[in-house]
């Protein structure tokens, strides 16, 4: 049996996702930001809980010695998201949207790439998003310093920049295979329940919007019957050609390279 580690797990598409790869015949990890509602979650089943606030450096580590503790390792799912028009920095200094979104994803894959590794079928999928495709530029150093910006503002970019880390992520780490995916327009608490969101998406939301169950399909099953190689962006279904978005860009690299090191999240050097 094969263990997935499923951030943001406490509902939504991620307590979807737990029921998805549960069908999978994977064990589950889920986490959630506390260990009330990690526990709540996995109260009833036969699901691991893991906890802690993933903007938090401390808090990182004990997700990630959680997930050890828990045994081997083959799949980390970073769905965990945000959509924030907050213009406060977070704790590591940029963009809230950023945190979440690209940080977050860098610094825990750093810590758990060495344990990943020990698996026959190592895997690392970032849960993004087609908005990705909306923004206008690469030059992520702008979201260290949020403009109050939703979503066709900081967090397109901020998906865009997670599109990118998944290049830097499949290079540093040559031994883990690392994708993302985008689980399309979906009635969640993100959308129908974020006042973040622009008010005309946040009614369609509760009209035409796909389920998480749905959603969950849509992420991972041509992930795990088609297995992209690594590197790849999957939308809608399939890997798009990368060498056209602005994500792949030197450019675009250089950018995230900057924005990680404001965060210090820079990865490992390479194995």
């Amino acid at each position: 049996m094969k263990t997935v580690l499923i951030t943001g797990a406490a509902g939504g598409i991620g307590e979807a996702l737990c029921r998805y790869f549960e069908e999978r015949d994977f064990k589950v990890l889920a986490h959630a930001r506390s260990e009330a509602k990690a526990k709540s979650v996995t109260e009833g089943t036969e699901r691991v809980p893991v906890w802690g606030d993933l903007t938090q450096v401390h808090d990182i580590k004990q997700i990630a010695k959680l997930a050890r503790g828990a045994g081997p390792l083959d799949l980390l799912v970073h769905n965990a998201g945000m959509l924030s028009t907050d213009k406060t920095p977070g704790p590591n200094g940029v963009g809230i949207n950023a945190e979440v979104n690209v940080i977050a994803p860098a610094k825990l894959t750093r810590e758990l790439a060495p344990h990943l590794a020990k698996s026959d079928d190592p895997m690392v999928v970032i849960v993004s998003s087609t908005a990705a495709n909306m923004a206008r530029t690469c030059d992520y150093t702008v979201l260290e310093k949020p403009d109050g910006s939703g979503l066709f503002g900081h967090y397109a970019l901020s998906k865009s920049a997670a599109n990118a880390l998944v290049l830097s992520l499949a290079e540093a780490f040559p031994k883990l295979t690392v994708l993302s995916t985008e689980p399309g327009f979906v009635k969640t608490g993100m959308t129908a329940g974020n006042d973040h969101m622009p008010l005309p998406m946040k009614l369609l939301a509760n009209v035409i919007a796909s389920s998480p169950e749905k959603a969950a399909h849509r992420c991972f099953d041509h992930i795990l019957d088609e297995r992209p190689e690594s590197g790849s962006v999957v939308q809608s279904g399939k890997a798009v050609d990368s060498a056209r978005k602005l994500w792949s860009s030197e450019t675009a690299l250089k950018a995230l390279d900057a924005l990680l090191a404001k965060a210090d999240s820079a990865l490992l050097k390479k194995s």
